[in-house]
């Protein structure tokens, strides 16, 4: 076995009564997909499950922990359906069409979900797995007991996890219990932890997010095939979540036969803006590998080059924002020995850093291939119905898909620049103003436009300025088009944190910022370098593709500094620029990206705050067909129109964002 010491601990959750979870041998989901897996990673030397280092073991969810999502009526249905469901041809007919009438009203029964014996028992046993692992990487006493912090496992797979459809009442798309919610929920009840669900799977995670669709201390991201298309028909961009929770569900629809590039440009521009601003405490990803091109029952059409690009970025994030602490659970995927195995391996290969074999181990392919070859006969009529012509590139021997396995998809430009739309509209609707900058826009600029950009805003001969404000708490300096060396020389003031909830995640996000050449930074600090305040302008974000002269601001004083006057002196002096009567500036007042927290005011008086604050330098409120401000009465769009401004672009600009169509009176 692999020496594992030298790593972070990393343990693979497994319980043998999960292999129970079998709907047949005509089901697309088959439980030969655990086997093969499990027995790749032993060929390979990556995992046994006798090793005490490598294996957590696990446990049922308890009945209590079971009603944390689901009802009593619908647990006690699952207890005796799967009781019945050994007898059920037996049974005389009236008692078997009563029978069946009651799976109908718990959602099985419809093909997708049949009832199977020991149902409550195997489904318990994958929730309490999940549990279980999201409970020993956050150190909760239902993760297991360990002599020392140190033994305690920082990230933990669990690929018969990942049952992400299951309703509080109802099983759905294969989903009785929803593992992935349960172990939320118990994370919620127990801690204070914040949790990042991340969701690879290509149909949406409704379930997950119905969940949690009110909550702010759970972040649930889809990126999904478009339910135009595809099971289970939910999962716009607009589904931003109810009441409290409002932006805290994201949904990614992408288009079908999206291909890899596509998909890895979406993920890397999306993911890590999210993750920053949430700041969450332990990360929980499904990484269902029906995204697959050889999937049956999708469309996605990726490869292995995009699947091991989403596991490699999520332990990046884990360990750049929540210490590491990552739950990994398998998700879809409904080619069980083409792809599922090899999927997966990569999956617990970037966990335990440990790297994969170029060459599937020959004696595993020749243990598997007749089942796949069994398989191939059932499985074209599935094809057929999805309307994918069927692939016939024969069973792999590497680890690592082959370029020429996968013919070229048609309309691909179209696709991309469709993806592209999607992502900048999550972009402006789910990323917070002040982390947009920090990360370059889908768009491609040339590399001379920041510069460019930069002397625009500045005026050639203008260098940065300094100013000193006198405030009752002591004087202020004022700077603006702050460098990465200046910022880097600052320290955050510990209630800098409206954006990221952290200070010194804050100052990482201001450090960005100072580095793009097409941003401009401004902060208030004082004498002994603490940053109490900043100003924003950035290029407007891919929503505004084409609209050059188009600059958003955003704003953030300390919460211990406010009400001294920061905010709009700041503002001013930022502002207060030599080119900005040829420029459009806007700003996007979110209720829930702003930090009011101690200010004692409700919403709406913070946002006639915000109104007064932006309208002492020119700007105006705006109707808006905007989707954040439509949707939430908080809301505000502020615009200032320069007064040498190109009439063109200003035409183009409101034609974007009013709700009428006409042209307002300047």
């Amino acid at each position: 076995m692999p020496d594992l010491t030298s790593h972070p601990r990393v343990c693979l959750a497994f319980d043998p009564l999960e292999l129970h979870y079998d709907f047949g041998a005509d089901h697309p989901l088959q439980a030969d997909r655990m086997r093969a897996l499990l027995d790749l990673l032993e060929t390979c030397q990556l995992w046994h499950q006798g090793d005490p280092l490598l294996h957590l073991p696990i446990r049922p969810a308890s009945l209590d922990e079971l009603r944390l999502i689901h009802t009593d009526d619908y647990l006690a249905a699952v207890q005796r359906l799967g009781a019945s469901a050994a007898r059920l041809p037996a049974l005389p007919l009236q008692q078997r069409q009563e029978l069946e009438q009651q799976a109908f009203r718990y959602g099985f029964g419809d093909g997708d979900t049949p009832i199977m014996p020991e149902m409550h028992e195997v489904s318990a046993m994958i929730a309490g797995g999940t549990l279980v692992a999201m409970s020993a990487v956050l150190g909760l006493p239902e993760g297991g007991q360990f002599a020392s912090p140190q033994e305690r496992p920082v990230h933990v797979f669990h690929p018969g996890g990942g049952l992400h459809h299951a309703w509080a009442s109802r099983a759905s798309g294969f989903c009785v219990y929803n593992d992935a919610a349960v172990a939320i929920a118990h994370v919620l009840r127990a801690s204070e932890a914040k949790v990042l669900y991340i969701d690879f799977d290509a149909h949406h995670g409704d379930g997950v997010q119905r969940a949690f669709y009110d909550e702010p201390r759970v972040l649930t991201v889809s990126l999904h095939e478009t339910g135009r298309y595809l099971f289970p028909g939910t999962g716009d961009v607009l589904e931003l979540g109810n009441g409290l929770g409002r932006g805290y569900s994201v949904n990614v629809p992408l288009e079908p036969f999206t291909q890899d590039d596509s998909y890895i440009e979406v993920i890397e521009n999306l993911l890590p803006p999210l993750a920053l601003s949430f700041a969450p405490d332990v990360i929980i990803s499904n990484h269902g590998c029906d995204t697959h091109a050889w999937d049956p029952l999708t469309h996605l059409a990726l490869t292995t080059r995009a699947l091991q690009a989403q596991v490699r970025l999520v332990h990046e994030l884990a360990h750049r924002y929540c210490g590491g602490r990552w739950v990994a659970v398998g998700g879809g995927g409904y080619d069980p020995y083409r792809v599922v195995p090899r999927a997966w391996a990569l999956v617990w290969a970037e966990m335990s850093g440990r790297p994969l074999p170029a060459q599937l181990p020959t004696s595993w392919v020749e243990r598997w291939h007749p089942s796949w070859e069994a398989m191939r006969e059932r499985e074209r009529e599935t094809w057929e119905v999805m309307g994918k012509p069927q692939q016939e590139s024969g069973f792999p021997t590497t680890f690592e898909d082959q370029p020429d396995h996968f013919p070229p998809v048609p309309r691909l430009q179209e696709i991309t620049r469709a993806n592209r739309h999607t992502a900048s509209l999550v972009r402006h609707l789910a990323v917070p103003p002040a982390v947009r900058p920090a990360f370059p826009p889908l768009r491609q600029r040339s590399p001379l436009t920041g510069l460019f950009d930069l002397l625009h805003l500045r005026g050639a001969d203008t260098p940065s300025r300094s100013q000193t404000l006198q405030t009752p708490r002591g004087p202020v300096l004022l700077r603006d088009f702050c460098p990465p060396s200046l910022v880097e020389r600052l320290r955050p003031s510990n209630g800098l944190c409206s954006f990221t909830r952290l200070p010194e995640r804050e100052h990482r996000l201001l450090l960005e910022i100072a580095r793009r050449a097409d941003c401009a930074l401004a902060l208030a600090h004082t004498s002994g370098g603490e940053i109490v305040g900043e100003v924003t302008l950035a290029p407007g974000d891919a929503w505004w593709e084409g609209l050059e002269q188009v600059y958003e601001v955003a704003i953030e004083v300390s919460r211990d500094w406010r009400g001294l006057g920061i905010a709009r002196n700041l503002l001013a002096f930022a502002l207060d620029l030599e080119a900005r009567e040829d420029l459009i500036f806007f700003a996007v007042g979110l209720s829930w990206h702003w930090d009011i927290e101690g200010t004692g005011l409700s919403i709406y008086r913070y946002r006639e705050m915000l109104i007064k604050l932006f309208g002492s330098q020119g700007f105006k409120e705006y109707p808006t067909n905007e989707p954040n401000i439509a949707m939430d009465p908080a809301n505000v769009l502020l615009v200032r129109v320069g007064s040498r401004a190109d009439q063109r672009i200003v035409s183009q600009f409101f034609s974007r964002v009013l709700s009428t169509p006409h042209l307002p009176r300047l």
